[in-house]
């Protein structure tokens, strides 16, 4: 047989191969699997078979007062708002402090409701894509990744603006509330610029925007050949807080080189480390954000200029 001929034949089952794997997963997507496990746990829970068969969809929240998006997180995360998957796995559970024991509706969701703010504003991440993969992964193109657990209270700033009042105290953002005392126990304002915390210290890098980076124009400039974790900015500076002459040992060989950094290690734990990062994380700039002004919280009120003085002298 000719080899041209044979190498045709290849190049055509591959194509036909090629073909048949995209006909497939496109016509049985990875989010119809969760849909299905999801409807077959209601049917159990309500004891109706017929649930089981409940037509599968995308769905989302289309949020047209912020930023004009639409989030696709619920076509997974179905029992997100059902009392009954309190108990359940990922992705089915319920969302955290949204009912009470008794199933009742309490918690900060009560005022922050899926269908005004959506998943992503919180939480950052592709709110349109509907793989794991997309949605739960590390993809640098992606202006922001991810936020996981308590970390997500990085994002209370958007709206919360006041909140690094002296006199604010968020209780539903506890780790953020800490990381704000911890900043000043810790005296990170002698060397740092945050126009949020009120200081001007110009020995390290001004943080004031640090968390409205996108995570493209974080990686460009910040090395990341020491850090262990997921090449993130969260995870960068999470590593970075624990153990800076690790992260930013120098470089002489850069161009131009880089000195190694001046910053203390302060022996952090795990969970100040936690604290610290999710503050600086929720450091960032209002134009950047874009929330409109009918979300902005107005308590507790802007500081005045003799407040502002008395924190300069603690």
């Amino acid at each position: 047989m000719d080899i041209k001929n044979v190498l045709f034949a290849i190049a055509g089952l591959s194509l036909a191969g090629l073909f048949g794997y995209h006909a497939y997963h496109g016509a049985n997507p990875e989010w119809h699997d969760y849909q299905r496990t999801y409807y077959g746990m209601l049917a159990d829970k309500m004891n109706d078979p017929k649930l089981a068969g409940a037509p599968l969809k995308i769905e989302q929240v289309w949020l047209p007062t912020v930023n004009n998006r639409a989030d696709r997180c619920v076509t997974c995360h179905k029992g997100i708002g059902n009392p009954l998957f309190k108990d359940a796995p990922q992705p089915y559970t319920t969302h955290p402090q949204m009912f009470d024991d008794e199933g009742k509706p309490a918690g900060y969701i009560l005022s922050h409701p899926f269908d005004k703010f959506g998943c992503t504003v919180c939480h950052e991440g592709e709110p349109q894509a509907l793989t794991v993969e997309a949605t739960h992964g590390n993809v640098h193109h992606l202006d922001r990744e991810m936020l996981v657990g308590k970390f997500a209270e990085s994002s209370c700033s958007k709206c919360h603006r006041t909140l690094y009042h002296r006199k604010a105290d968020l209780p539903m953002a506890a780790q953020l509330m800490a990381g704000k005392d911890l900043f000043k126990k810790k005296g990170c304002g002698a060397c740092h610029t945050a126009k949020q915390m009120k200081t001007k210290g110009t020995a390290g890098p001004e943080l004031s925007g640090f968390g409205s980076k996108t995570e493209l124009s974080f990686y460009l400039v910040h090395d990341f050949h020491h850090v262990e974790g997921e090449h993130t900015k969260l995870q960068w500076e999470w590593e970075h807080f624990k153990d800076p002459q690790k992260i930013t040992p120098g470089n002489p060989n850069a161009n131009p080189p880089q000195p190694p950094t001046i910053m203390p290690n302060f022996g952090l734990s795990d969970e100040e480390t936690d604290q610290l990062t999710t503050l600086i994380m929720s450091f960032k700039e209002d134009v950047k954000e874009a929330v409109p002004m009918h979300f902005l919280s107005n308590y507790p009120p802007i500081e005045t200029e003799t407040e502002v003085a008395a924190v300069a002298q603690e």
